[in-house]
């Protein structure tokens, strides 16, 4: 049975639902079945040592083999007493996806292996990407460690909230995509959740598109 034939789960607002590999369409945003190997080094890791505490770490690679290539995060969170830890990757946005105000979200296969189950997406303004103590747009979402299948997330723009250091910013304008101009993958270890993790974990991309 091929791979595309296989039942994926969908992860959107805490319900999973089955559907099939159909649902993943629209614009592709990065591609990492079939991209140069230099890709990898367009990301840039965003973990909590950019703060004197910080221990957790990220790296970001692709996998090639034989048969099949994908992007791989590879994670190690070292949580402060409280839970507070993070580790993650970013890249800037391409500038070939043109307009945007169609987009309502933001879709991947992915897979999680190791400790960690708890992830998120990151969205930057374009205004704040080199601003250290910037607030950023993020959405969360859990892989099941217990499947070696890849699961299908689907993440609405409308679902975004800002943050800034872990904290929800209420008054924060909506999200607008129009003005994103930095996407980024973390994991954490839920300083203000009702959930803790810590350890290591790897999350597995084939691609991300826009819908």
């Amino acid at each position: 049975m091929s791979l595309s034939s296989l039942p994926y789960r969908l992860l959107t607002l805490g319900i999973v639902l089955c559907i099939s590999t159909s649902v993943i369409n629209g614009t592709v945003l990065f591609d990492f079945t079939t991209c140069d190997p230099s890709e990898a080094d367009s990301w840039t890791e965003i973990s909590d040592t950019v703060r004197k505490p910080g221990m957790s770490k990220a790296v970001f690679a692709l996998q090639r083999t034989r048969v099949f290539q994908r992007g791989v995060m590879f994670a190690m969170i070292n949580p402060q007493p409280n839970g507070a830890g993070f580790a993650g990757v970013q890249r800037t946005l391409p500038d070939d996806i043109g307009s945007r105000d169609s987009y309502t979200g933001i879709t991947f296969k992915a897979r999680a292996q190791g400790q960690l189950k708890y992830w998120k997406v990151v969205l930057v303004d374009s205004d704040q990407v080199a601003n250290r103590t910037r607030y950023d747009y993020e959405q969360k979402f859990t892989l099941d460690l217990s499947t070696r299948k890849f699961e299908v997330v689907t993440l609405p723009f409308s679902d975004f909230k800002a943050y800034k250091r872990g904290k929800l910013v209420p008054d924060a304008p909506a999200l607008n995509f129009s003005d994103t101009g930095a996407f980024g993958l973390q994991t954490f270890g839920g300083v203000y959740d009702g959930y803790k993790q810590q350890g290591s974990g790897s999350l597995e991309i084939d691609s991300v598109s826009l819908y």
